[in-house]
C-alpha cells in the first residue's frame, strides 16, 4: 500500500514554497472480502528515518462481509455491489468439500436470485442517473463474470450462466435503445473487452487489491493484470 501510495504521490507531485517538492498521497483503503476475525481495522507501517524520527503510515480496512448491497448503495460504493456474489464462495467451497449436492443446488438458486437482485439494483442506479451507461454495462458484466466463476468452480449447473446472461441482457437492451448507449452487452463484450479489463483492473487496484486478488476475482490472467498495471501506471 505504501509503494502504491508513493507511486501515485510522485505522479501528483508539485513544488510548494521554498522550492520543496510535495508528494500528495491518495486516500487509501484495503478491502478484505472473506470474514477473518484476525483482521484489524487498519494496517500500520512504522517508517523510521536515518535520524531515528518515526512516522506511522496507516491505511483503513474495509471488512466487506460487514456490508450488504443496501449499505454499499447508501455509501455510493457502486462498483463493489456485484461482489456481493463473492460472499457465497465460502459456503459453496464448504459444501463442495462435503460433497453436499443438495446444499450446492440450494446455493445455486441463491446465487441466481442474488444476481438478479444486484442487476435490478444496478438498473435502478442507472435510471436515477447515479451511474453512467458504461458503468451499468460494467456492473452487469461483473455479475456475469462472478456467476461464471462460482458456477465453474463450485456449482456446475449448465443452465445457470445462460439464465443470468439472458436476465442481464434483458435489463440492458431496452436502455441501449432508449438512451443510445453502444449496442448491447454481447457486442460490448466482443468489442470492448480490452477496455473493460483495463478499467476493472485499475479500479480494483485503486481500491487496494493486489495483482493476485484482482486476477482471482476477475479471471483475467495474472500476466495480463501485470501488463495493464505496467502500461497504465508506470
Amino acid at each position: 500500500m505504501f509503494e502504491y501510495g508513493f507511486r501515485k504521490g510522485k505522479e501528483n507531485a508539485d513544488y510548494g514554497g521554498d522550492n520543496i517538492k510535495k508528494l500528495y498521497f491518495p486516500k487509501q483503503k484495503v478491502i478484505f472480502f472473506e470474514e477473518n476475525k484476525n483482521i484489524e481495522d487498519s494496517l500500520k507501517l512504522m517508517i523510521v528515518f536515518g535520524d531515528e524520527k518515526e512516522f506511522l503510515y496507516e491505511v483503513d480496512v474495509m471488512k466487506y462481509w460487514e456490508y450488504n448491497d443496501k449499505d454499499l448503495i447508501e455509501k455510493k460504493m457502486y462498483p463493489l455491489i456485484p461482489l456481493q456474489l463473492f460472499n457465497l464462495r465460502k459456503k459453496l467451497n464448504y459444501a463442495k468439500k462435503k460433497n453436499d449436492i443438495n446444499k450446492i443446488k440450494e446455493l445455486s438458486i441463491v446465487a441466481r436470485n442474488l444476481a438478479e437482485k444486484l442487476a435490478i439494483e444496478s438498473k435502478e442506479l442507472f435510471d436515477q442517473d447515479e451511474i453512467l451507461g458504461e458503468d451499468f454495462h460494467s456492473m452487469l458484466l461483473a455479475i456475469q463474470n462472478l456467476i461464471e466463476y462460482l458456477n465453474r468452480n463450485y456449482i456446475d449447473d449448465e443452465n445457470l450462466e445462460k439464465e443470468v446472461n439472458i436476465m442481464t441482457k434483458s435489463l440492458y437492451d431496452p436502455e441501449v435503445e432508449k438512451k443510445g448507449i453502444e449496442k448491447g452487452i454481447e457486442k460490448g463484450i466482443e468489442k470492448g473487452i480490452e477496455k473493460n479489463q483495463v478499467e476493472i483492473v485499475l479500479n480494483m487496484l485503486g481500491e487496494g487489491l493486489d495483482e493476485a486478488t484482482i486476477s482471482r476475482f476477475t479471471k483475467i490472467d495474472i500476466e495480463r493484470v501485470r501488463e495493464i498495471i505496467k502500461k497504465h501506471l508506470n
